[in-house]
């Protein structure tokens, strides 16, 4: 039998992320024994009955001692707070790593509090708007890319035999990309169902917008402050293509709406 990755990994959050990376990383044995902490006594039965787990508990304490891998499965506010919480209990050599949206305010966290360990910045881009242990999927990661703030072997062998693809970038570019290619198309989504009824989101064009609208708010919160500056930067900027557009169409200038929609046309090739 292959010799897994790790003798333990310990989970710390077991919903929709945590959950698919413990039914994977049971199913091809990637470590010895798969630990979760979670915050409710139901939520630790759930993880074990779904076989996301060996074993679940209340205490980040118990879960994290002796760990070879540590995954921080959590909205980035509570992440940058596990981090602290966690430092005091980790074993020597132990592996720190989190699947956080943004990437710059929770490398800073990790390099204030362990100061004993490796921290590596993950972000693999596989999700759903659903959440709960109930949604996790094995397949989740598979076909994936896993942006990875820190070049580590053992964390890239981890992610490829989840069937995602590790991408080395640094903290800074990772949140400045997301910014653009996640947050602000949420923002852009939020935004135009404050004055739209549902019966539009049945419109073939306004599908994929209606699916982020209904993303989680709680989260997407989170995730927005996390990420504050880069993300009103991607807004400044979409702020201006939209006011060239409106000068356009108000000087009804067809050759500068022709060519707005070109190089949009250009861009998205």
């Amino acid at each position: 039998m292959k010799k897994p990755l790790f003798n333990k990994i310990c989970i710390v959050g077991v919903g929709l992320i945590g959950g698919s990376l413990g039914l994977v990383i049971k199913k091809h044995r990637l470590a010895k024994l798969a630990v979760g902490v979670v915050r409710r006594k139901r939520s630790a039965i759930e993880a074990v009955q779904t076989k996301a787990v060996d074993m679940a508990t209340l205490k980040v304490r118990d879960g994290v001692r002796d760990a070879d891998l540590v995954i921080l499965c959590a909205p980035v506010s509570t992440i940058v707070n596990q981090l602290k919480q966690i430092s005091p209990f980790l074993k020597k050599n132990a592996i720190v790593m989190d699947v956080g949206s943004s990437k710059v305010e929770i490398n800073r966290a990790a390099r204030r509090f362990l100061k004993k360990n490796e921290f590596v910045g993950c972000h693999p881009m596989a999700g759903s708007k659903k959440c709960g242990i109930e949604f996790a999927d094995g397949r989740l990661f598979e076909k994936s890319i896993c942006f990875m703030t820190r070049r580590n072997q053992k964390i890239a062998r981890f992610w490829k035999a989840l069937g995602a693809e590790p991408m080395y970038i640094k903290e800074g570019a990772h949140d400045a990309w997301v910014a653009k290619s996640s947050h602000l198309p949420h923002v852009l989504s939020f935004s135009l169902f404050q004055n739209m009824d549902s019966k539009y989101s049945h419109n073939p064009s306004l599908k994929d917008l209606a699916r982020l609208a209904a993303s989680n708010p709680d989260l997407w919160t989170d995730i927005f402050l996390s990420n504050q500056k880069q993300v009103l930067r991607a807004i400044g900027e979409f702020q201006k293509s939209l006011s060239d557009f409106q000068k356009a169409l108000r000087a009804k200038n067809k050759t500068s709406l022709t060519r707005f929609i070109l190089h949009a046309n250009k861009q998205a090739s």
